[in-house]
């Protein structure tokens, strides 16, 4: 039986007329969600099939391009560079490199000019720059990719139970057969630089501002002691969320906040005193181990507790919900799992079961607080949708106030 497309293709006609703001993520992501909704219905199994196994090619000649830099090395504009002076530069057999490429042309990533000549597309662009989005490819593709490869090995082994530990019964540290280290201590040398480049652009692209109005920390204040930080951001990397938020509202002073790091993440801030962090005080902290700073206004977490399971969580917010104040607020910035989970968000909870991790619902996020002794007080969302939001809690005797 044929499938009916017609209210599916009437559906992205609509939508693709109404398409207006490409850094909108809703609307890009429903389009690309009905594209493949037909897609789904038109092919065969042997097509799905095909299109992995040609999905597997692009990825390795993506990886090899971005490895010897080829990108860079191809000049802007319309005309493009002939295969012969791109394997010139390359010090590479122009057999070898048109091959490559005509992988990435097919799927896009590069135009072919003619049989002898490509040239950039705005992807290829894009990954012929430092800062990109092709350390999170590589990252990906050199880390997780591998270990999605030793799932069949790791499940025989360990038995067909969900991770939840960051190193032994793990899939990461079992594929890299460092079982007593999690992926933090596995990341060295080019990895360890594509993480941080990748996590830098991920924040950027994941900002909680927007969805919980910094203003209402100002506002505030009065809550807790005069003395008393009004913003401690745990895990807090070079303390760019506390600069965001003194962007957005002014009105909170720099010295009554506090940026909690691991000890090399601070002493690198101090060594380097970016502009983010400047005025607020920083401290070395770990969050498994008592909270040193009391009674302040709110904690903030950002992408903290979707790199750990439940059980770690609630000793992270235990910690935290012993050092608050009557009127304290813990803030947890993080993915909210939609149901049914949209294709991203699937393969995002996929990398953080590799983990021994987790993303969560908004159902599981509620009973993840209450579990750690705090009350959900609401989940801000951004007006614009999307799938990150703002967890708030309190202490559930205070909650009415």
């Amino acid at each position: 039986m044929l499938p009916d497309l017609k209210p599916l293709v009437e559906e992205l006609s609509a939508t693709a007329n109404r398409f207006s703001n490409t850094s909108n993520p809703a609307e890009r992501n429903h389009i690309i969600s009905l594209a493949n909704q037909i897609k789904t219905e038109v092919e065969e199994p042997f097509d799905r099939v095909n299109s992995y196994v040609q999905v597997m090619g692009e990825m390795g000649a993506l990886r090899l391009f971005l490895d010897w830099d080829a990108f860079a090395n191809i000049p802007s504009g319309p005309e493009g560079i002939s295969y012969t002076e791109l394997a010139s530069k390359l010090g590479a057999d122009e057999r070898l490199v048109r091959r490559m490429a005509w992988m990435l042309a097919i799927k896009g990533i590069l135009k072919p000019v003619s049989l002898d000549y490509v040239a950039h597309t705005k992807f290829s662009e894009h990954f012929a720059r430092k800062d990109s989005w092709a350390a999170h490819f590589k990252l990906c593709y050199d880390k997780r990719n591998f270990v999605y490869c030793r799932w069949p090995d790791f499940f025989a082994k360990y038995g067909r139970k969900e991770p939840v530990n960051p190193t032994h019964d793990n899939p990461t540290s079992f594929a890299f057969g460092k079982e007593d280290k999690s992926l933090w201590d596995i990341l060295e040398g080019d990895s360890l630089e594509d993480f941080n480049t990748a996590m830098r652009l991920l924040s950027k692209a994941r900002s909680p501002h927007g969805i919980f109005p910094s203003r209402w920390i100002a506002e505030n204040a009065h809550l807790v002691a005069p003395d008393a930080a009004l913003v401690v951001d745990v895990g807090g990397g070079r303390g760019q969320d506390l600069y965001r938020m003194r962007k957005e509202c002014p009105d909170i002073p720099a010295e009554r906040m506090v940026l909690q790091e691991r000890a090399p993440v601070i002493e690198e801030v101090e060594r380097l005193n970016p502009p983010e962090a400047e005025g607020v005080k920083k401290m070395a902290h770990n969050f498994f181990t008592e909270q040193p700073v009391k009674g302040a206004l709110v904690y903030f977490f950002k992408r903290i507790m979707h790199d750990w399971s439940d059980k770690y969580c609630r000793q992270i917010l235990g910690r935290t919900r012993d050092a608050m104040a009557p009127k304290s607020r813990v803030l947890i910035y993080d993915f909210i799992m939609p149901q049914p989970p949209t294709s991203t968000a699937a393969v995002l909870d996929l990398g953080m079961l590799n983990l021994g991790a987790r993303e969560r619902t908004e159902e599981e996020w509620h009973d993840l607080v209450q579990s750690a002794g705090l009350q959900p007080v609401r989940i801000w969302r951004a007006p614009e949708g999307g799938e990150n939001g703002v967890v708030e809690c309190m202490r559930p005797w205070d909650h009415d106030g």
